[in-house]
């Protein structure tokens, strides 16, 4: 007999985790929610477009609220670089339309 995993526990299990601090969402505009442990790092994300992997990028952009309007308070942010992996960049998964050749 083999033991089963509903997805509701799953779900409930990730609601705790996220009650409890272990995990934070992470939502991405035509990508869908993820989850991460919370660690005390602030970071950002680099997302490829082509292979869907999502890479945590070490450090924050300090300039952030140098570009605010006078007046303006920052309370959080998130930056998500876009574009294709390493491995995804490589040139044999570089199609004619985009490398421009017709």
């Amino acid at each position: 007999m083999h033991a089963t995993l509903g997805i509701a526990t799953v779900y409930r299990c990730i609601r705790r985790f996220m009650e409890e601090g272990i995990l934070r969402e992470i939502h991405l505009p035509d990508v869908g929610t993820r989850y991460e442990y919370v660690t005390p790092e602030h970071h950002h994300y680099f997302h490829c477009n082509l292979c869907g992997h999502l890479y945590a990028l070490a450090g924050c952009a300090e300039m952030l609220e140098s570009m605010l309007p006078a007046g303006f308070i920052m309370e959080s942010h998130e930056i998500i670089l876009r574009g294709r992996c390493n491995n995804c960049a490589k040139p044999r998964n570089i199609t004619r339309k985009e490398s421009g050749k017709k």
